[in-house]
């Protein structure tokens, strides 16, 4: 199916690995192994291509990161992709150039260290949190991930991340810094401000016809229709697919049977009891060694009556080792749990760094989950999952071509594959929601593709088992509309500018009184539209709790420490839309250091100074590398 697309569709984004695997400490980006055709590679960092395919997958990465982190805030007009192309190649140079540092510095992570981050990824854990290799194994097949080059890639951003730690955590931040941090923190600055509402401003209510017609001509960009599409798409999802198979009740009976031991949990509980009562006959003066003979699993050692032999640390158990070399001679230990089950230890003989024990060992029951209503509709949804899986990558392909040979309509898609033709309805950009929120989707709607030619978009993958088609059914551009139409929010718009104009007219000429050394009461005597705050002290913590407006706290703190004679003045615009005349008259700094507080402070400086020297050590590497970047000739190729 690739072949058949990079054949017949013309720059379609490569397959890639979409939100499965988020490490904590791995850089942005993955280095692509997708080789294309012979084009110009976007840059050339010392001889080594930075694809387009290896660009275009990390834009759509980060693309994929803003729209999670922002959520319903997410608006990909705000982050044009021309502007985040030039980012994340900055960003690819950067990581390429520090690659080549740590090879030249003979810098590698062993693969206990790879194997250990790997651990971590908690994608790779079970259902009691521990790392699992099948599910590790699934995770990177399910992927389309090669195993080797993952791992090799986990290897190079932990050897990159050990770089950082190490020549960048030597930072230090002298006492004053952290003196002169705290001070401004805690510094407070008596403030009183004049402050103009606008409300007491009238707005004129015969405004001539001229001055509105003027006020339209010159902001016609302000009063258009907006832009409406109607979204048709069909998407082939093997949950959705899965849904549809029907699974008989035997077929679930036969997998659990087939499965039992997936459907298992340890009891211990019960093993605790066996193993508590066997104790209680040993204190009633049973034999230990006949009851093992007896009674143990005995597992561990393959002798019989539990006669384990001499053992140094690290043989068993960690729970078991941290019992068994407490003991004292012939002493019996407690029950001891271990991944095993129950064990009662008793050390019989102690040589140097060995110790010889034998044990009484209670595995824990294997207790089968009863086939009940909930585990059926779980093993049913497995294998519906599994039977969907079998065809979807034989449907993707039947998916992707017939969207290509029909590419002016949908319906052949949706009746060649039994799928339904949903329908967004002629909405707004910002009205969109769900898949067709995510910025491939969006991106391929406002194509020129699917947009002004009114073909089928090329194949949307946005996972391995999920991909969508879309086309735009009807497209309503934006169009100007009259004055007439809109005059009566012109006229409302003129007012408000004209109001605001007055209140500005009379805030500048109280801001000249104030600069000459009129008082703020004298001066809200002359000005009847405004009120006068007397000053109080204020810090920068108050932002969020005092009454007073932020702006006002804000532009406080902006303004240059007042002198004995003179306090220093500014202009703060509030959310309201009123203004005011800040007036900082006096500056308390602070008189004692809180020592606690200083150690935070100390910390955020060590950290932006190691975010500042690994920047530097950045630019070093670019500023002393062969560089040749061709963005404008790639994009030229992709259009």
């Amino acid at each position: 199916m690739m072949e058949f697309i990079r054949t017949k569709s013309k720059g379609l984004v490569m397959w890639g690995i979409v939100g499965l695997i988020i490490v904590p400490f791995a850089l942005f980006g993955v280095q692509d192994y997708i080789t294309g055709g012979a084009k110009t590679a976007p840059a050339v960092v010392n001889d080594y291509e930075i694809s387009s395919a290896q660009l275009n997958r990390a834009v759509q990465e980060r693309k994929e990161q803003l729209e999670q982190q922002l959520g319903d805030n997410y608006n990909p007009d705000f982050f044009p992709t021309d502007m985040l192309r030039q980012q994340v190649l900055d960003e690819l140079i950067a990581r390429q150039l520090i690659a080549e540092f740590t090879v030249n510095a003979n810098m590698t992570a062993s693969p206990q260290q790879v194997y250990n981050e790997i651990k971590r990824v908690p994608q790779f854990s079970d259902a009691s949190g521990n790392f699992s290799v099948e599910i590790y194994t699934r995770a990177l097949k399910g992927a389309g991930r090669n195993k080797a080059f993952f791992e090799a890639s986990i290897a190079r951003d932990y050897v990159l991340n050990q770089l950082r730690e190490g020549a960048f955590n030597s930072t230090f931040v002298l006492p004053y810094e952290v003196q002169q941090t705290q001070n401004l923190l805690n510094q407070q600055r008596e403030t009183g401000y004049l402050i103009f509402a606008k409300s007491q401003y009238k707005k004129n209510k015969d405004i001539s016809e001229d001055a509105l017609k003027k006020y339209y001509e010159s902001h016609l960009d302000g009063y258009k229709t907006q832009e409406k599409v109607n979204v048709e798409y069909v998407e082939l999802d093997v949950n959705t697919l899965a849904s549809k198979v029907d699974i008989e009740d035997k077929a679930v009976a036969d997998y659990y049977e087939e499965n039992i031991s997936h459907y298992t949990e340890k009891d211990y509980p019960a093993a605790l009891v066996l193993i508590s009562n066997i104790r209680q006959r040993i204190d009633n003066g049973e034999s230990f060694e006949k009851l093992a003979k007896e009674l143990s699993a005995d597992k561990l050692s393959g002798k019989k009556g539990g006669d384990i032999g001499f053992i140094t640390k690290g043989i068993m158990d960690k729970a078991f080792d941290e019992v068994a070399f407490k003991l004292k001679k012939n002493e019996i230990s407690k029950p001891v749990k271990d991944k095993f089950g129950y064990h009662l230890i008793k050390l019989v003989d102690i040589r140097g760094d060995e110790r010889q024990v034998k044990h009484i060992q209670i595995k824990a029951v294997d207790k089968s989950q009863d086939l009940n209503a909930t585990l059926r509709a779980r093993i049913k949804a497995e294998l519906q999952l599994q039977e969907a899986e079998k065809h979807f990558f034989e449907d993707s392909e039947k998916f992707s071509n017939l969207a290509y040979e029909n590419a002016d309509s949908l319906e052949a898609v949706a009746n060649g594959l039994d799928l339904e033709i949903k329908s967004s309805g002629l909405i707004m950009r910002q009205g969109f929601n769900g898949v067709l929120l995510r910025p491939q989707v969006l991106s391929a709607i406002y194509s020129k593709q699917v947009l002004t030619d009114h073909k089928n978009s090329d194949v949307i993958e946005l996972k391995d088992t999920h991909m969508i088609v879309v086309r735009v059914k009807e497209h309503q551009p934006a169009a100007q509309k009259s004055f007439a139409e809109v005059r009566a929010d012109v006229e409302k718009q003129v007012a408000i500018e004209q109001q605001r104009s007055a209140m500005k007219a009379d805030v500048n000429a109280a801001f000249l009184k104030l600069s000459t050394g009129n008082k703020g009461s004298e001066v809200a005597a002359i000005y009847k539209n405004s009120k006068w705050i007397a000053g109080k002290f204020i810090s920068r913590r108050d932002a969020n709790k005092s009454e007073m407006p932020v702006a006002i706290i804000q532009q406080s703190f902006l303004l240059p420490r007042p002198t004995k004679d003179k306090p220093s003045i500014g202009i703060a615009n509030l959310a309201s839309g009123d203004q005011a005349i800040v007036v900082v008259s006096a500056i308390k700094d602070i008189s004692k250091i809180d020592t606690a507080e200083s150690g935070a402070i100390r910390e955020q400086l060590q950290e932006i100074n190691r975010n500042v020297e690994y920047l530097g050590f950045e630019q070093h590497l670019k500023d002393n590398a062969d560089i040749k970047i061709n963005l404008r000739e790639d994009a030229e190729q992709d259009g």
